[in-house]
């Protein structure tokens, strides 16, 4: 390519040409006119000369003074420009990286150093050093679309650090040029993404996944089914699993304990499956498992690993019992994936029936185990309990049809309390108002679990009644008088007079007649009248036969 002329140079020529010329032609011809002596004309020609070269010069210099200054001008904002440039990109958040047409680094930013650990003296002159053995092939493609004009904006790609460790960044390069055209060096500009990345990662592995459980959620199994909906696999099995009585779990113990049992359910059935079948909680208490190309056996085995599982881990933790219904599903040849759920929610739901009683049941005496275990009523509180109860019902004529009902009454009048804090329950010190509302609630946790329970479900009412008080400041409901049932009233002096000749974390035994005189001072507030006189009666003499007494 020809050089080019520079500009000044070419206007400072033309004005001297055009000068000199104009004066040649102009000034002989006027002398001559204007002076006729050959002796003044040769002084005037000296004269004329001087005068000529003192106005060139003149102009010369007033021409390359200004030039000058201009020139001047430019490179003080071409240096500007260039600290700028250079305080930019020492300031830049992103890696700025320049390469000579060899892939040779030629400078290095302390954004560079910092992102990936090479200072600048370490690097210079040498081979890029952030693109792993891996992504070399990638490198070099990247550089010869650069070189062929084309760009690289925004590519993400891996690169290296010094300790050798892996990132994320984001690139974009371009080509340097020198005057010619040619390409003589690349400039890249790298930003960090792998904390990007790992929040998309995370954000993408909760969009399919079970934020409590860690497996699947519905969102992933609902997509799988419309994958195998394809045909890719002739045989497809579906099991549904339901883990039975979490509502009574969270209803009476919390959310927490049937969050863990949630986790549990998840961790048996996942371990039952291979890395290529689908498991996933699609529901609140609700399993699905997704086998792609399976039979009939494989599902029945697979079902049974769950319930040998099951049964591992009622063995091992015995203060919680897990049970979950399973219907199972298998197709031998292609069929609506939707269809098959279907078929196995079905089977599901008729286990859960033919199965659902015994498990409330045994759900109910776990709780019971889980509340005798407890300080406040593993001293035979509840023993004692259903013995005075039954003996007290017999005093005042209670039929005999009714008394395994009371005995059993008593037995799980409290069983609500499953649900409270046990550090509530064994304050030592007078509990205030929101402890005492709260340590109230299990009268009607203790009416929840009873109607979960088909043994005690005809118990509940008793349960949810059982803090009434005789002048209508009980709890939950303020009944009073007679309107509270008879087995409450009877019970509610059992329970006090237990309670206040037993040891307590707030308070040392009364004696009998001490808890006489407490049960006779509340008669009429508390505990119905009549009955106080009759259980004060019956104790006094409950080791002598009496006569029952009317009420």
């Amino acid at each position: 390519m020809k050089k080019r002329i520079n500009p000044y140079a070419l206007r400072i020529t033309a004005y001297y040409v055009l000068i000199a010329g104009l004066w040649i032609f102009f000034s002989d011809r006027l002398l001559a006119l204007m002076v006729v002596d050959p002796d003044l004309q040769n002084d005037l020609q000296t004269y004329k000369g001087l005068f000529f070269v003192s106005l060139t010069g003149l102009l010369l210099f007033w021409e390359l003074s200004r030039s000058l200054n201009i020139r001047l001008h430019n490179e003080q904002q071409l240096l500007s420009s260039n600290n700028k440039l250079s305080a930019l990109i020492e300031a830049s958040p992103l890696a700025i990286i320049t390469l000579d047409k060899d892939g040779r680094v030629m400078s290095w930013n302390p954004a560079a150093e910092t992102m990936f650990g090479w200072k600048e003296h370490e690097v210079l002159g040498h081979l890029n050093p952030i693109v792993p053995e891996d992504k070399v092939l990638e490198f070099r493609q990247l550089q010869a679309q650069v070189k062929k004009g084309g760009s690289v904006s925004g590519a993400e790609v891996r690169r290296q650090r010094k300790d050798g460790s892996l990132c994320e960044v984001s690139l974009s390069t371009a080509a340097v040029h020198n005057e010619q055209g040619e390409v003589t060096g690349f400039v890249s500009f790298i930003a960090d993404i792998t904390e990007q990345k790992q929040k998309e990662e995370q954000l993408r592995f909760l969009s399919l996944h079970d934020a409590l459980t860690g497996i699947y959620n519905r969102t992933y199994f609902e997509q799988e089914m419309r994958r195998l909906e394809s045909g890719r696999f002739p045989r497809v099995g579906m099991i549904v699993c339901d883990l039975d009585g979490l509502k009574l779990y969270n209803d009476s113990l919390g959310h927490d304990v049937g969050d863990s049992l949630l986790q549990a359910a998840a961790q048996i059935i996942k371990s039952c499956f291979r890395e290529s079948d689908v498991v996933a909680r699609i529901g609140g208490d609700e399993f699905a498992v997704l086998l792609p190309d399976t039979d009939l056996n494989a599902v029945e085995n697979a079902c049974e690993r769950i319930g040998k599982g099951i049964a591992r881990y009622n063995e091992e933790n015995g203060k919680l019992y897990l049970s979950m219904s399973i219907g199972f599903a298998v197709s031998e040849e292609p069929v609506k994936i939707a269809e098959l759920f279907k078929e196995a929610d079905n089977n599901m739901y008729a286990e859960k029936l033919r199965r659902n009683e015994n498990v409330r049941n045994a759900t109910t005496h776990i709780l019971l185990k889980a509340l005798t275990t407890r300080d406040f009523i593993g001293d035979g509180h509840g023993e004692r309990m259903e013995d005075m109860v039954t003996d007290f019902a017999q005093s005042v004529k209670i039929p005999e049809s009714r008394l395994d009902d009371i005995r059993m009454f008593a037995r799980y009048h409290d069983i609500g309390k499953v649900g409270i804090s046990e550090s509530l329950l064994m304050k030592p010190e007078i509990l205030g108002g929101g402890e005492l509302e709260e340590v109230r609630r299990h009268s009607e946790i203790g009416h929840r679990i009873a109607l979960s329970a088909p043994d005690i479900a005809h118990l509940a009412e008793w349960i949810l009644k059982h803090h009434e008080w005789w002048d209508g400041s009980g709890y939950p409901l303020g009944l009073k008088g007679k309107d509270i049932p008879l087995e409450c009233r009877l019970l509610a002096i059992v329970d006090a007079y237990d309670a206040l000749t037993s040891k307590r974390p707030y308070r040392q035994p009364l004696s009998s007649e001490e808890a006489f005189r407490e049960l006779r001072d509340f008669a009429g507030r508390q505990f119905d009248p009549k009955l106080v006189e009759a259980f004060i009666e019956m104790m006094q003499a409950r080791d002598c036969k009496k006569v029952p007494i009317e009420i």
